[in-house]
């Protein structure tokens, strides 16, 4: 939690009722200690895609199938992509499309997000929410088959407020608040996209990648 608690808590408090099945799906993560996208950030999110309108999404961290049914819900035009390597979650994240009624135009992937896609996959829209120490191989990986004026959104990049105080992180967590403090920086400075930063749930980047145009302005 990056902001003030009772702020966080308010702002939670206005996002609309969900579904039974995603409010089903945030007890269980809350039971279970399963990462899910946070609420305010899920808004956001939703926000961003009805305002995008892509036709075609990769996410990177299935899980349970949480944010990948948020988006589904947001752009219900859009054929998703989604993919993870634990085959329990993605057992349970299967069922849970099934459920949402979107399983024909989700595919789930049980594939090491590391490895890549074909170059025949195209994208809309990106959202990364995996394993935070490999931000910067994900965006290097996708970035090249997502189109132009496509967006990029990474969840947890602010990392309970860690990258600004990294002093304050435990040894153990002082890796990745190091190597999310340089994929922000990677962010910024990269030639084919404009990031700006939210500092909502755990921090959310959003990224456009230029036009041809814009470059050359």
């Amino acid at each position: 939690m990056i902001t003030n608690p009772a702020i966080e808590e308010y702002v939670s408090g206005l996002v609309p009722a969900r579904s039974s099945l995603l409010t089903r799906m945030e007890r269980e993560a809350a039971d279970e200690n399963i990462p899910i996208i946070q609420l305010p950030s899920a808004a956001v999110m939703r926000m961003l895609l009805l305002l995008h309108r892509p036709a075609s999404i990769l996410e990177i961290g299935t899980a349970i199938g949480y944010s990948t049914i948020w988006m589904a819900e947001a752009a219900p035009g859009a054929r998703i992509v989604t993919m993870d390597i634990d085959e329990e979650r993605l057992a349970r994240a299967r069922a849970n499309v099934a459920e949402a009624g979107c399983e024909k135009r989700i595919e789930i992937l049980s594939r090491d997000a590391t490895l890549g896609l074909p170059e025949s996959y195209r994208f809309d829209c990106l959202f990364i929410d995996a394993a935070k120490g490999q931000y910067r191989t994900f965006l290097d990986l996708y970035l090249p088959l997502l189109r132009e004026g496509g967006l990029v959104i990474s969840d947890n990049v602010l990392f309970r407020g860690l990258v600004a105080t990294p002093d304050e992180a435990s040894k153990r967590q002082r890796p990745m608040v190091e190597k999310l403090n340089a994929y922000n920086t990677h962010l910024l400075q990269h030639p084919d996209l404009e990031t700006t930063f939210l500092p909502v749930g755990d921090g959310l980047a959003v990224s456009i990648k230029k036009r041809n145009s814009e470059e050359a302005l």
